[in-house]
């Protein structure tokens, strides 16, 4: 089910990193109207597009000094997202920079406003 990180000569081991979801989204998990199935669950996607922008934002490019790996549950049964990282310092950076200060409203009709948070 997971990626086995052995060294070899054409691999790198990777580092796991995780990052609780509320750290990185304010979004709720579905939007106030019907839609049933496709109306799932925004908050995780919402989490993970934050962690990789940020990550991005670092200079750090997807697929070459980190990955999404998965998403999980901490000691404190809070919701994770689980990234392995190429080098141990990727962790610390994202753990600094990481930025949650927006805020996602949604309306009754369906309708997302973003909210800049004032610093």
């Amino acid at each position: 089910m997971f990626l086995k990180t052995e060294r070899t000569e054409a691999t790198q081991f990777m580092k796991e990193i995780s990052i609780k979801e509320t750290r990185a989204t304010t979004r709720m998990g579905h939007l106030p109207i019907g839609g049933g199935a496709l109306n799932a669950s925004y908050t995780t996607a919402d989490a993970i597009a934050n962690i990789c922008a940020t990550a991005g934002n670092l200079g750090m490019v997807y697929g070459k000094d980190f990955i999404w790996s998965h998403t999980g549950w901490d000691d404190d049964d809070d919701d994770v997202i689980t990234l392995l990282v190429k080098d141990e310092k990727y962790k610390t950076f994202l753990h600094l920079a990481l930025n949650n200060s927006h805020k996602i409203k949604h309306t009754s009709a369906g309708n997302i406003k973003l909210i800049k948070e004032k610093q």
